[in-house]
């Protein structure tokens, strides 16, 4: 072979600043500096003291002239051979498998599209000097070939050690983004979500103009809580951890060579390196629904590659011949949300280059998606109807577990004993995130969610007359007030509101003390509790209590059924006194009663007294969760408790579904065969829906109503309905208590079958109907 058989390859030296055409986001470009010092961080092994990066972008005040990016760590530093690898196009001293920075280019990329000239600062322990490099882009450009100027500086302090990265003479384009705030805490949040792993398990510290970067840790139920699903008990979070065969890594193309192999099976290079492959990780239910905030992040080597993806949501056959089919989330009616996250990850696996995607058509890969969620259908009907096995992967379970959007406990909902809490339980999820003392466990939301099946509403006794919200349990009866009127627990009482023994003078009760009592005493009202901020009157976290059997008095002693108290700001409460005249003889809403006692505090603290009232409390009633008075809401109240009753009816039904079918006119038949076309999915025939008993959950409200008559002895008493019916022995009496639960069912059976035009009064006697119908249902989950 001769000189003239080649061709000289080499790049134009401006090849450096064209690189910076490469589209990177600026959060990318920072995050490939960041992974050259993680990457460091993690060789070190734990000898660098609290492993630091500090990122410092210009402020919103600075000149475009003299701003500059630096981004700064405390490793343990570079020679002069490797900081000039290490600004060398192409050139890496990392493998393709290891660590954080790959492919050689992710340095010469990032800082030529930022600005055009980059200075790289750098020392060891123990060296003399610190190590001065320039990048100039356009000198290079000119030049004919590729000329990098360093320069030696003593040091001070020969223990120093670490390296700079300076970015100057920035484009204007990336200038004119980066220094403006909201950019710079969207680039917080972001590196705060894609290195969270290695921020809060590896102890890294990332911190930006000065302030930490926060990771963004997930707000998941905890590990113990558990439903129950055809006998099998099924936990918030599943564990992955699969050991997968050894194999050589090429650390040339990546490629995965058997074991035993002496050269790349794909390249033929004897870069071979004898590696142990690992799939681990969890995935779990997030506390909240969300549409888009949910799925999976698959991780390489502690940094997310893939964030909140829905890939394992959806099905497709291993030919790949169908479109994929979602089957997650499909149960949340037109507006769909989801809320199983997780974190898996598979160091083995190959990124993309930009490091937002894995190799998808890899058998690495299509191995991590089996273990993550089968290769099954996640509906069971569905894989048995295809004739393939039933999924019992992680996300199989969960899928059974938690696929429902029900308030209450049997799916892990939060909700008010009327809906589901769902935009309150993101406001949580954000208090969380900001490091909420009380939102660091699950105990919110799990008491939202137990306080939906157990509604401060319920009345204990089924004949009660009582109907308004917040009256139940442990009201203070009048019979057994004190002839001198004197409050219970209210003054002269001990700490823990009993009687001082005769004789003796008890100790006064204290402010506190007195507040702990009526909480003691107290359910919390969760659709008013969460944080509230009015521009002109500042912001209150608001948590509001349901008081029984406590009179309450103000700080100078005043009885009243309402007050406020801010122990620490911005910490507020409002406690209700159930048992006040207002609620029970007057009607008064104690929710309203309530936001009027915040307002005024509001209104007095800021000292904005001219500020009317109703104004602040129509602005705080916005905020909150309660569900507004409206046709559309009204309706969809109606037809979610409708839907219940049908379900609590299909076990009774199935016990002769032959006698309730014939119940059913000409007409009913026909519509209730419409709607299981429609909602069924044609999954099961209609034939297994009339013979099990499943038909009724598709009939019209109006043959819901006529079945339930025909036989209350079928679905009273604790079956469906709590109300007692069976014991009554007079007829007029049994009338009674059917004509009782009928008359409230009857109007939402009006409002989902004929949506008539409502006034406010009318919207209001429908919403009572559904408090009534919810108090009534045996099992409201």
């Amino acid at each position: 072979m001769t000189a003239s058989q080649y061709i000289n390859v080499t790049p134009h030296p401006r090849i450096l600043g064209v690189l910076g055409d490469i589209e990177f986001s600026h959060w990318q470009c920072l995050a490939e500096l960041i992974d050259n010092s993680f990457d460091e961080f993690q060789a070190a092994a734990g000898t660098v003291d609290r492993p630091s990066v500090a990122i410092s972008l210009p402020p919103a005040n600075s000149q475009r002239a003299t701003a500059e990016i630096k981004v700064q760590d405390n490793g343990r530093g570079m020679s002069l051979e490797a900081v000039t690898n290490a600004i060398s196009a192409g050139w890496t001293s990392n493998g393709r498998h290891g660590s954080l920075g790959l492919f050689g280019m992710g340095f010469n990329i990032s800082t030529a599209r930022l600005g055009r000239r980059t200075t790289v600062r750098t020392s060891r322990a123990g060296d003399p000097d610190w190590i001065e490099v320039t990048l100039d882009l356009a000198r290079i450009a000119n030049s004919s070939e590729y000329q990098a100027p360093y320069r030696l500086t003593p040091k001070a302090n020969r223990d120093e050690h670490g390296t700079t990265v300076t970015i100057s003479e920035l484009k204007q384009e990336q200038y004119a983004t980066l220094c403006r705030p909201q950019t710079q805490t969207v680039i917080r949040e972001k590196l705060g979500d894609v290195y969270s792993y290695l921020l809060a398990e590896k102890g890294f510290l990332l911190t930006l103009n000065g302030k930490k970067v926060r990771p963004r840790l997930p707000c998941v139920w905890d590990e113990k809580r558990t439903v129950t699903r055809q006998g099998v008990e099924i936990h918030a979070v599943q564990r992955i951890d699969r050991v997968l065969s050894t194999k050589n890594a090429c650390m040339a193309c990546g490629y995965w060579s058997t074991a035993d192999a002496e050269h790349c099976e794909e390249c033929g290079q004897d870069r071979l390196e004898l590696r142990e492959r690992r799939i681990w990780g969890w995935i779990g239910i997030q506390r909240y629904l969300h549409r888009t905030d949910y799925g999976l992040d698959f991780l390489r080597n502690g940094r997310k590659i893939m964030l909140k993806d829905k890939r394992a949501f959806h099905w497709e056959d291993e030919d790949g011949i169908a479109e994929p089919e979602l089957e997650y989330p499909i149960d949340s009616g037109a507006v769909q949300m989801g809320r199983i996250v997780g974190e898996i990850h598979c160091d083995h696996v190959t990124p993309n280059y930009q490091k937002t995607a894995f190799e998808f058509d890899t058998a690495e890969w299509r191995q991590v998606l089996r273990e993550v969620r089968g290769t099954s259908p996640l509906r069971p009907k569905i894989a048995k109807n295809l004739g393939l096995p039933e999924n019992r992967s992680p996300l199989a379970l969960l899928y059974a577990g938690f696929r429902r959007q029900d308030p209450g406990l049997n799916y892990l909902i939060p909700g008010d004993g009327r809906n589901a809490l769902h935009e309150t339980a993101v406001k949580w999820a954000g208090l969380m995130r900001k490091g909420g003392y009380e939102y660091q466990t699950d105990e919110v939301w799990y008491r939202a969610a137990h306080q939906h099946d157990n509604p401060i509403a319920v009345d204990p006794q089924p004949e009660n007359d009582d109907i308004l919200p917040g009256f139940g349990a442990g009201l203070l009866d009048l019979d057994d007030e004190p002839e001198d009127g004197a409050a219970p627990g209210a003054t002269g009482m001990t700490a823990g509101g009993q009687e001082p023994p005769e004789g003796e003078v008890a100790p006064a009760e204290t402010l506190d003390q007195r507040l702990q009592r009526y909480r003691d005493n107290a359910d919390p009202i969760v659709d008013l509790t969460g944080p509230y901020y009015l521009e002109e009157l500042g912001r209150v976290d608001l948590t509001a209590w349901a008081v029984r059997g406590q009179n309450l008095v103000t700080k100078d002693e005043r009885p009243a059924p309402a007050i406020v108290s801010m122990v620490r700001a911005p910490h507020l409460d409002v406690f209700v006194d159930t048992g006040h005249p207002l609620f029970r003889e007057h009607g008064a809403d104690l929710r309203d009663l309530a936001l009027v006692e915040v307002a005024e505090f509001m209104r007095v603290r800021a000292n904005i007294v001219s500020m009317p009232l109703s104004e602040i409390v129509a602005q705080l009633k916005s905020h909150t969760s309660s569900p507004r008075l409206t046709p559309a809401a009204t309706a969809e109240e109606s037809e979610r408790l409708l839907e219940q009753v049908r379900m609590a009816m299909v076990a009774p039904v199935s016990a002769n579904p032959a006698v309730h079918w014939l119940l059913l006119t000409k007409d009913e038949r026909a519509d209730a065969e419409r709607r299981f076309a429609v909602e069924a999915g044609g999954t099961s025939p209609w034939n297994d829906a009339i013979s099990s008993g499943e038909f009724i959950r598709y009939v019209p409200a109006s043959a819901v109503i006529r079945i339930i008559q025909d036989s209350p002895e079928t679905f009273l008493d604790g079956c469906v309905f709590k109300r007692g019916y069976i014991a009554l022995s007079d007829p007029g009496a049994r009338a009674l208590v059917v004509e009782r639960l009928i008359n409230p069912l009857g109007d939402l059976a009006l409002l989902e079958q004929h949506r008539p035009r409502l006034d406010v009064e009318e919207l209001s006697r429908i919403r009572i109907s559904c408090r009534l119908i919810a108090r009534d249902l045996a099992d409201n989950t």
